[in-house]
C-alpha cells in the first residue's frame, strides 16, 4: 500500500509536465506571426492554453507538492487562490472548448451551405466579447471560495486546504 503513493506521485508529476509542455506549444503554435494576421481560431486556442495553464501552474502543481508533502504547507491565503482558480479555470477551458466547437460548426456547415461565405464568430470583435463574458461568468461563479476556504487539519499533522461551509 505505501508502494501506491510515490506512483501516484510520479505520475501526477509526469503528467504535469506534460501538460506544461503541450499548452505552452499550442499558445506558441496559435501566435499569429504578424498583428494583422490574428484569426478567430488562433485567439480561441490560445485562450484555451490560457486557461489550462492557469490550471496547471497554480492547480496541478500546488496540488502535486501538497500530496507528496503530504501536508498543505502553503497557507490559508493560497488555499483561496488554489480553491478559486480549479474552478475558474475548469470552467473557463470548458467554455473556451465549447466556443471552439461553435466556431469549427459554424466554419463546416457555413461552408456547405453558403459556399464559404464568413461566419459569425468570424467577427474578432464578437469572439472577444464572448471570451471576456465568458471569464466574467467563470470568476462570479468561482468568488465564493475567498468567503469560504480554509486550511484544515485531521490530527495535528495532515491539513488539507478545503472549502468551510457554515452549517
Amino acid at each position: 500500500m505505501e508502494l501506491n503513493k510515490p506512483i501516484a506521485s510520479v505520475i501526477s508529476a509526469l503528467m504535469f509536465l506534460a501538460s506544461i509542455l503541450g499548452n505552452n506549444w499550442l499558445a506558441v503554435a496559435s501566435l499569429p506571426k504578424d498583428r494583422s494576421a490574428i484569426r478567430t481560431n488562433e485567439v480561441l486556442f490560445i485562450n484555451l492554453a490560457v486557461s489550462n495553464l492557469i490550471t496547471n501552474y497554480v492547480v496541478n502543481l500546488p496540488e502535486t507538492m501538497a500530496d507528496i508533502a503530504d501536508n498543505w504547507f502553503l497557507g490559508e491565503t493560497f488555499c483561496c487562490v488554489f480553491l478559486f482558480s480549479i474552478d475558474f479555470s475548469e470552467t473557463s477551458s470548458l467554455f473556451s472548448t465549447f466556443l471552439i466547437s461553435a466556431f469549427w460548426h459554424q466554419k463546416l456547415v457555413g461552408s456547405l451551405k453558403r459556399g464559404g461565405a464568413p461566419v459569425q464568430l468570424d467577427n474578432l470583435c464578437l469572439v472577444g466579447f464572448l471570451l471576456a463574458g465568458s471569464w466574467t461568468v467563470c470568476a462570479v461563479f468561482s468568488i465564493h471560495h475567498f468567503f469560504l476556504a480554509s486550511v484544515e487539519g485531521i490530527n495535528g499533522s495532515h491539513r488539507y486546504c478545503v472549502d468551510a461551509f457554515p452549517s
